[in-house]
């Protein structure tokens, strides 16, 4: 139960998953050690496909990003984690707008990454 209740931290999640990606490539080095260029490469890609797509998002809707509609300023304690509740609570009467807008990004995301991934 700690392990689970450890991930519910952003900064062990991340490592976490970190550490999952490493025995992949570990693995893929043993089983095929011509392919980690390639997947590495591949990987490259995708990031920098979902990279440019937040740019994207953010330069075309820039004064309708989805922090716009918190009540706090996100940037003044960004490692704030409360559990049972949300980390910052969404202004009144701006549920809505603040979900498009979370979802407009998710994919505007999503596209540049498919968009790409389908090039490869």
């Amino acid at each position: 139960m700690g392990f689970f209740r450890l991930l519910l931290r952003p900064r062990w999640r991340l490592f976490f998953f970190g550490l999952v990606a490493l025995g992949l490539q570990i693995a893929l080095l043993l089983i095929s050690p011509a392919q980690v260029p390639v997947v590495l490469y591949k990987l490259a890609l995708v990031m920098l496909a979902a990279i440019l797509g937040m740019f994207f998002d953010v330069a075309v809707f820039p004064f309708a990003t989805p922090d716009s509609y918190l009540d706090d300023d996100w940037k003044r304690a960004p490692g704030a984690v409360r559990l049972r509740c949300a980390d910052f609570a969404i202004a009144k009467g701006c549920l809505w707008p603040f979900v498009m807008a979370c979802l407009r990004r998710a994919a505007v995301v999503a596209a540049f990454v498919v968009a790409v991934s389908v090039g490869l």
